[in-house]
């Protein structure tokens, strides 16, 4: 297996008693313990196996976020951890989710595109340097000095053309002269701004080398291209077969539609990819291999942007999370698919799902599974959070408040923000207000300094009509944090409301 990037090779036994020294301390054993959620070491070291941990949270994690369907994969040194299957590709006919079923990606497509770049660079027919005025017609003056990396790494300054008003029945000409019109947004290279127009003219760089359409050039350089369980297609409505709809919750009807979301072709590179578990495993797998692009092109790829913003950090098309011990590389869609790589690790964790009730933080997921999966990318802070949240939204309420009560106490260096507001925000959003409350008001109890504690607690006062507690808590925001604007417009609405 080709290692990408420098490999700190470690003892898997010794991490693996370190970090359960660690965690498992005090009384807090017992109850991590009865969740079988800890990261176990195997019989055989060589192969470890953690299939039942991952099985175990991810049914858990189905359940507290209300996931239709999924399907997973764990692989770490070329080897299978986990793949499996889960709940229903279709709610209406009751449809299992099976290795033939095709899960929308949508922004996790940009990786794809992103490689397809890469390798037009290795074969000298492109390269990051290269204006995009080379390949697009029609551009004003200060949009030629935008080159290839700056769309790669969202630092173009170009507008949205997904702003543009109609712009799913204008046409790519139409489109184009309309946006040509507008003023870069800023200074290419000063900062990171997501934005779709970047992988749009990336399709366009793309068919213009190539003289392929860019689904064609996939398919044929990563792709089988008589592959039947791959597709691209940005509309959600079309009729493909095995392909899973995304299910977003309808509040006021109280349950599951199925998304119109339908982009056009333009927005292909972006968020256009429609395909099987099985196929994203062989294209990590050619990844991995050097397949697809040389080592050397791999690490180019997913190295930082010299932003002149020292706070961005992202590569050319590839995010980049965690701290640096833990660093992992990839890319989310649509808060239905991640595809991530923990490169010094050689662990790559692929989550694919068909919808949610409430969108769920796949964050949460891929740092909770690493953890399972690899005992030395355990970030406590992240484990804990997750472990409570789960445990407040499917467990007796003043069972878990004394469970998070016994783990602050025991873990004084861990934070709980993050749970506690999440939490808080689920049972919002569930309409369960007096649990949102008194999670808001834990969170403010526990942490009197925190500006967004306050911010939150006032949100739900304010959606309960409690406006007077909404604007107490508003203010000691603001108090709290000067430069919250939220607060600040929250309180003149407030004042407004209260106005005769």
């Amino acid at each position: 297996m080709t290692y990408w990037l420098t490999i700190h090779h470690q003892s898997k036994k010794e991490n693996i008693m370190q970090l359960r020294t660690l965690l498992f301390t005090g009384s807090l054993l017992g109850i991590l313990l009865s969740f079988s959620c800890a990261p176990k070491s195997s019989s055989n070291e060589e192969t470890p196996s953690y299939h039942q941990e991952i099985d175990t949270y991810i049914k858990r994690l189905m359940q507290a976020d209300e996931i239709p369907g999924m399907a997973i994969a764990v692989i770490q040194n070329g080897q299978m951890l986990h793949q499996k299957n889960y709940g229903l590709a279709n709610l209406a006919h009751k449809v299992p989710v099976t290795d033939s079923t095709l899960f929308r990606i949508y922004s996790t497509s940009k990786l794809i595109t992103s490689v397809a770049v890469f390798q037009l660079i290795e074969r000298n027919q492109l390269s990051l340097e290269d204006s995009i005025g080379l390949f697009i017609e029609k551009l004003p003056d200060p949009w030629k000095k935008i080159k290839v990396k700056h769309l790669l790494s969202h630092s173009s300054g170009l507008p949205e053309y997904k702003d543009i008003k109609n712009q799913p029945l204008l046409s790519d000409e139409q489109i184009h002269t309309e946006i040509t019109q507008k003023p870069l947004l800023f200074e290419t290279g000063a900062r990171f701004s997501y934005n779709q127009t970047n992988f749009w003219f990336l399709k366009q760089i793309i068919e213009k080398i190539s003289q392929q359409k860019l689904e064609e050039f996939v398919l044929e350089h990563q792709f089988n291209h008589q592959n039947t369980h791959l597709v691209y297609a940005s509309n959600s409505l079309l009729a493909i077969p095995n392909r899973v709809p995304k299910y977003e919750f309808n509040q006021k009807h109280g349950t599951y539609e199925i998304s119109s979301f339908a982009a056009g072709e333009r927005s292909l590179a972006g968020n256009g990819l429609n395909i099987n578990l099985e196929n994203l495993i062989r294209w990590n797998t050619k990844l991995d291999n050097d397949q697809l692009l040389k080592t050397a092109t791999k690490k180019q790829m997913m190295q930082p942007f010299d932003y002149q913003d020292p706070n961005a950090l992202f590569g050319y098309s590839w995010g980049i999370f965690g701290p640096e011990d833990k660093r992992y590389y990839g890319f989310a869609g649509g808060g239905v698919s991640a595809f991530m790589k923990f490169i010094n690790h050689d662990l790559t964790i692929i989550v694919l799902s068909n919808g949610f009730k409430q969108r769920p933080v796949i964050s949460n997921a891929i740092n909770y599974i690493s953890g399972v999966a690899d005992p030395r990318l355990l970030r406590k802070d992240r484990w804990f959070n997750e472990e409570i949240r789960l445990r407040f939204i499917l467990n007796p309420f003043h069972q878990t408040v004394q469970e998070y009560q016994q783990m602050k106490s025991e873990h004084p260096e861990i934070s709980f923000e993050r749970a506690l507001n999440q939490t808080g925000y689920h049972f919002l959003y569930h309409k369960d207000i007096d649990k949102a409350l008194s999670i808001f008001e834990l969170y403010t109890k526990d942490y009197p300094e925190s500006a967004n504690a306050f911010d939150s607690y006032g949100e739900a006062y304010f959606m309960n009509k409690q406006y007077d507690l909404a604007r107490r808590n508003y203010q000691k925001s603001l108090d709290l944090n000067p430069e919250n604007k939220n607060a600040a417009k929250m309180l003149v609405k407030i004042a407004q409301l209260n106005t005769p």
